[in-house]
């Protein structure tokens, strides 16, 4: 849910105020159409017909392609080591490629003057409703007004992978791959749609373990995604044989985001000077 009056927000008092500042957020709309874009610019280089995301993921949705539900279910070891392996595959490519996102310019730049991610870890915005889920709102902090305040790096870094991973990839792409155009409408089987599930509930399991925020708990399946993933106890065995892809997956992450934040934080820097000297 969002961060209107539907979610369970806990505002704080605060004396944060943008007008004390010589920096000004973008206006309401503007921050909207903001985040909107920035999404869509994601999705043009994840659904890139030449770039390796798109390929992975076509790859995994053919008729021939192995069944991912085995893995849970149970299947023959010949098959399990299949299996594993290309999960392994899908998981470290598409990280891999993900981790090369870090554009000067842009939308997804780490310039103030035109960057959506940019955007994305100022505070003092009002988020649209039902960009957040619940999970995520206990996690930040709102003013009285439902502007998110008080964003350390640790906020900024499940900002950041919630826009690219969770937005991007999982509830997008993963979940609803024919309303993203990832796949054809007359292309879409149960076998495309269940080993997509798979990969969302693995990308999912990993966001949840790189987001813990300190003196935080680690983030549960999110209960409005409970009935499009498979549950902890189902996948457990599955985490297991993927520890090492998935343990990859998490320090590439990490060291991505906190270089894409270090670069942002210098540009507040120098946006602040810049407004501070017009």
């Amino acid at each position: 849910m969002g961060s209107g009056s539907s979610s369970r927000v806990k505002k704080i008092s605060t004396t944060h105020d943008q007008h004390t500042s010589p920096v000004r957020n973008l206006s309401l709309y503007q921050f909207h159409r903001v985040i909107k874009s920035t999404i869509v610019e994601i999705h043009s280089h994840f659904l890139n017909p030449t770039g390796a995301i798109s390929s992975v993921l076509s790859d995994i949705i053919q008729p021939e392609s192995y069944e991912f539900e085995l893995l849970i279910y149970g299947c023959s070891h010949s098959d399990a080591a299949s299996i594993t392996s290309q999960l392994q595959y899908v998981i470290e490519n598409i990280i891999y490629e993900v981790s090369g996102i870090m554009p000067t310019q842009g939308l997804l730049g780490t310039n103030f003057k035109s960057s959506g991610i940019y955007e994305l870890i100022r505070e003092g915005n009002t988020f649209p409703d039902g960009y957040f889920l619940q999970c995520e709102i206990d996690r930040l902090q709102f003013d009285q007004k439902c502007r998110v305040v008080y964003i350390g790096d640790g906020e900024a870094f499940m900002l950041l992978v919630g826009m690219y991973i969770t937005r991007g990839l999982i509830t997008t792409l993963l979940l609803k791959p024919v309303e993203y155009r990832l796949v054809a409408p007359q292309r879409f089987s149960g076998l495309a749609e269940s080993n997509l599930r798979v990969v969302a509930t693995i990308f999912l399991y990993i966001v949840r373990q790189v987001t813990v925020i300190r003196g935080k708990a680690p983030m549960q399946i999110p209960r409005e995604l409970q009935r499009f993933v498979y549950p902890d106890e189902e996948m457990r065995p599955v985490y297991g044989r993927l520890a090492k892809a998935i343990k990859y997956g998490e320090t590439l992450l990490k060291e991505w985001g906190v270089e894409y934040i270090r670069r942002l934080r210098i540009a507040q820097q120098y946006e602040r000077q810049y407004c501070k000297d017009k």
